[in-house]
């Protein structure tokens, strides 16, 4: 049976961990993930022990770009794969595409323009979880595979693809969490 407040209930069995450069913008997410249904709201610096609760990490567009680039690194970074491989989504101001891009080249899962509607952020939210995703680990990146953004609007290569990479399948689900489900490696052709 699905729980009220959640397009799908799954929310309810994950952690909302909140990223912001300040109180009142973390007042603001911690208000936009209960509105949504996460079964868990708390600050990065709070997060502790989870409980059996998949972490989605919100992050607010108010920090530099440094500092997002330096969260990203950390808990992409991190030993845990429930972490390492966590939804990270960052909440912006609706804004020019060329700012979107560089925000998903940057290696957030998703990238959301507010205000939206709360059944709206309930479906991009719900959508990180219980499918598959594949994502991409190189010596310089692990994230969101984004293959789909190397062609130019003519089908065209924009860059070379001929690097040393991981390919991972992944699942995430709350109360199981993060299970690698395929994983595939690629060496640089010579």
């Amino acid at each position: 049976m699905l729980e009220r407040g959640t397009v799908s209930g799954l929310l309810t069995g994950c952690a909302a961990i909140v990223v912001a450069h300040d109180d009142g913008d973390c007042t603001a997410l911690r208000s936009l993930a209960q509105r949504v249904g996460f079964g868990l709201v708390t600050s990065l610096s709070q997060s502790g022990d989870l409980a059996q609760r998949l972490p989605f990490f919100l992050v607010h567009y108010g920090m530099a770009v440094a500092t997002k680039k330096h969260v990203l690194a950390q808990l992409r970074g991190a030993s845990d794969d429930n972490v390492r491989f966590a939804p990270i989504v960052l909440f912006v101001p609706d804004g020019p595409s060329d700012e979107m891009l560089f925000y998903i080249e940057m290696g957030f899962d998703d990238v959301i323009c507010l205000p939206d509607k709360s059944h709206i952020l309930e479906a991009r939210l719900a959508a990180q979880i219980g499918q598959e995703r594949r994502f991409i680990e190189t010596k310089t990146y692990l994230g969101p595979d984004r293959r789909r953004m190397e062609t130019d609007r003519h089908g065209r290569a924009r860059r070379s693809v001929d690097y040393e990479h991981t390919r991972l399948t992944i699942i995430r689900q709350p109360g199981v969490g993060v299970r690698i489900v395929h994983r595939e490696l690629f060496l640089k052709t010579l």
